[in-house]
Protein backbone atom coordinates (compact mmCIF):
# COMPACT_ATOMS: atom_id res chain seq x y z
CA UNK A 1 0.00 0.00 0.00
CA UNK A 2 1.34 3.71 -0.62
CA UNK A 3 2.04 6.36 1.38
CA UNK A 4 -0.45 9.11 0.53
CA UNK A 5 0.28 12.83 3.04
CA UNK A 6 -1.51 15.94 2.41
CA UNK A 7 -0.98 19.68 3.34
CA UNK A 8 -2.59 22.77 2.86
CA UNK A 9 -1.82 26.10 4.41
CA UNK A 10 -3.93 29.24 3.95
CA UNK A 11 -3.13 32.65 4.41
CA UNK A 12 -6.31 35.39 5.27
CA UNK A 13 -5.15 37.64 6.74
CA UNK A 14 -1.79 39.05 4.41
CA UNK A 15 -0.92 37.80 1.00
CA UNK A 16 3.03 36.30 1.26
CA UNK A 17 5.64 38.33 -0.88
CA UNK A 18 7.68 37.57 -3.72
CA UNK A 19 10.47 36.78 -0.85
CA UNK A 20 8.40 34.60 1.31
CA UNK A 21 7.56 32.46 -1.71
CA UNK A 22 10.75 31.87 -1.99
CA UNK A 23 11.72 30.60 1.03
CA UNK A 24 8.35 28.44 0.93
CA UNK A 25 9.85 27.08 -2.43
CA UNK A 26 13.07 25.97 -1.01
CA UNK A 27 10.59 23.70 1.34
CA UNK A 28 9.24 21.96 -1.69
CA UNK A 29 10.14 21.91 -5.10
CA UNK A 30 6.58 20.32 -6.67
CA UNK A 31 4.25 22.29 -3.90
CA UNK A 32 1.55 24.99 -5.32
CA UNK A 33 2.59 28.31 -3.94
CA UNK A 34 0.29 31.48 -4.51
CA UNK A 35 -0.10 34.67 -2.89
CA UNK A 36 -2.45 33.01 -0.57
CA UNK A 37 -1.62 29.63 -0.28
CA UNK A 38 0.95 26.93 -0.29
CA UNK A 39 -0.18 23.10 -1.46
CA UNK A 40 1.57 19.94 -1.38
CA UNK A 41 1.00 16.24 -1.51
CA UNK A 42 3.53 13.36 -0.86
CA UNK A 43 3.16 9.81 -1.84
CA UNK A 44 6.79 9.23 -0.64
CA UNK A 45 9.18 11.01 1.23
CA UNK A 46 8.17 13.58 3.74
CA UNK A 47 7.23 17.13 3.92
CA UNK A 48 10.78 19.26 5.25
CA UNK A 49 9.28 22.29 6.75
CA UNK A 50 7.36 22.60 10.39
CA UNK A 51 3.96 22.93 10.13
CA UNK A 52 4.02 25.28 13.76
CA UNK A 53 6.48 27.58 12.04
CA UNK A 54 4.81 28.07 9.04
CA UNK A 55 1.62 28.83 10.89
CA UNK A 56 3.68 31.32 13.26
CA UNK A 57 4.93 32.80 10.48
CA UNK A 58 3.02 33.20 7.60
CA UNK A 59 -0.38 31.68 7.41
CA UNK A 60 -4.11 31.50 9.14
CA UNK A 61 -4.89 27.45 8.13
CA UNK A 62 -3.49 24.88 7.99
CA UNK A 63 -4.80 21.09 7.06
CA UNK A 64 -2.79 18.17 7.29
CA UNK A 65 -4.23 13.97 6.57
CA UNK A 66 -2.67 10.99 5.59
CA UNK A 67 -3.69 8.04 4.26
CA UNK A 68 -2.93 5.74 8.04
CA UNK A 69 -5.75 8.58 9.36
CA UNK A 70 -3.38 11.31 11.15
CA UNK A 71 -5.48 14.47 10.68
CA UNK A 72 -4.67 17.84 12.09
CA UNK A 73 -6.42 21.47 11.68
CA UNK A 74 -4.54 24.41 12.50
CA UNK A 75 -5.78 28.03 13.29
CA UNK A 76 -4.11 31.09 13.98
CA UNK A 77 -6.59 33.81 15.74
CA UNK A 78 -5.77 36.84 17.41
CA UNK A 79 -4.51 36.38 20.98
CA UNK A 80 -7.04 38.74 22.27
CA UNK A 81 -10.41 36.93 20.81
CA UNK A 82 -9.14 33.92 22.03
CA UNK A 83 -11.14 33.69 26.09
CA UNK A 84 -8.32 31.08 27.99
CA UNK A 85 -11.10 30.84 30.64
CA UNK A 86 -13.85 30.06 28.81
CA UNK A 87 -12.07 26.90 27.27
CA UNK A 88 -10.05 26.09 29.61
CA UNK A 89 -12.44 23.14 30.60
CA UNK A 90 -12.99 21.77 27.12
CA UNK A 91 -8.77 21.77 27.01
CA UNK A 92 -8.39 20.01 30.23
CA UNK A 93 -10.85 17.59 29.33
CA UNK A 94 -8.87 16.67 25.87
CA UNK A 95 -6.10 15.68 24.22
CA UNK A 96 -6.75 16.65 20.92
CA UNK A 97 -6.89 20.40 21.25
CA UNK A 98 -3.91 22.76 22.19
CA UNK A 99 -3.17 26.45 22.17
CA UNK A 100 0.29 27.37 21.30
CA UNK A 101 1.47 30.85 21.53
CA UNK A 102 2.98 33.01 18.36
CA UNK A 103 3.20 36.50 18.90
CA UNK A 104 0.45 38.71 19.20
CA UNK A 105 -1.60 35.46 17.89
CA UNK A 106 -2.87 32.08 19.38
CA UNK A 107 -2.82 28.74 17.65
CA UNK A 108 -5.19 26.51 17.98
CA UNK A 109 -4.24 22.90 16.81
CA UNK A 110 -6.73 20.18 16.79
Amino acid sequence: MSEYQYYEFQAVDRPLGNADRQVLRGLSSRARITATSFTNSYEWGDFRGDPDELMARWFDLHLYFANWGSRRLMIKLPARLVDRDRIGSFLAATDDVMLKDAGENVIISI
